[in-house]
């Protein structure tokens, strides 16, 4: 009888132990594919051209409209730009004047002048109004050419209306010999007013590189500061 017992007490025991088995179940993580997000499409881009300020100088029978432009579009150039002056004199129209066409690339700003105007009334003028006409949007090539200006002098009449030399060192490595090129300065006073411009214009002479050359200006008193530019024209 006691052997009975022991039995059934052992096989309770090994049912309990065998009771407690069992499947674990492990959790599988399924990798989802994530769409890349759609690449923005650019603004439309701001063809535009505008005029940051503007000025005359006269010296004798001479005068010289100046302005300065800037070009709004951000990543479209613009070739064949021509700059329209109106020199005034008490706000009425006298001569009508314009720039050699002229390239801008973009954020570009350029200081621009007409060729010297001497005929009469032009050496009267107190005043200009100036419009731009825009040639051909399109991507340009390469990068504007370098000018860098150095110190001015007086070259005639110091005190008052007068020619100074402005001197500029202008250059481009992508410039190819015989290409039209000009070159301009403008003059202002201590209020930073425009009193006069000058420019030139030559056949680039070689491949690339860089020349000093000076640019004579017809300014309205002696200048406080100058500024120049330079651009490949047609």
């Amino acid at each position: 009888m006691r052997r009975f017992l022991l039995c059934g007490v052992a096989a309770l025991l090994l049912g309990g132990c065998g009771s407690g088995s069992g499947t674990t179940s492990t959790a599988t993580a399924t990798a989802r594919a994530t769409a890349p997000a759609p690449t923005p499409t650019p603004a439309p881009d701001v063809q535009r051209i505008d005029v940051l300020s503007t000025g005359v100088g006269t010296w004798e029978l001479i005068a010289v409209p100046a302005a300065v432009i800037h070009n709004a579009a951000s990543h479209t150039g613009v070739s064949g730009v021509v700059v329209h002056f109106t020199l005034t004199k008490g706000g009425k129209p006298l001569n009508a004047l314009e720039s050699p066409q002229l390239t801008l690339y973009p954020g570009q700003t350029l200081v621009v002048t007409s060729y010297q105007c001497t005929d009469y009334p032009c050496y009267t003028a107190d005043s200009v109004a100036v419009t731009v006409t825009s040639g051909t949007w399109t991507a340009l090539p390469g990068a504007p050419l370098t000018a860098t200006g150095g110190a001015f002098t007086c070259t005639k009449s110091c005190t008052g209306h007068g020619q100074w030399d402005v001197p500029i060192t202008v250059g481009s490595p992508n410039l190819l010999a015989n290409e039209q090129v000009a070159i301009f300065a403008s003059c202002a006073n201590a209020a930073v007013t425009i009193i006069g411009g000058g420019s030139r214009q030559l056949l680039w002479p070689q491949v690339g590189g860089s020349l000093n050359l000076d640019v004579p200006v017809i300014v309205n008193g002696p200048p406080a500061s100058c500024q120049v530019g330079a651009t490949t024209s047609n």
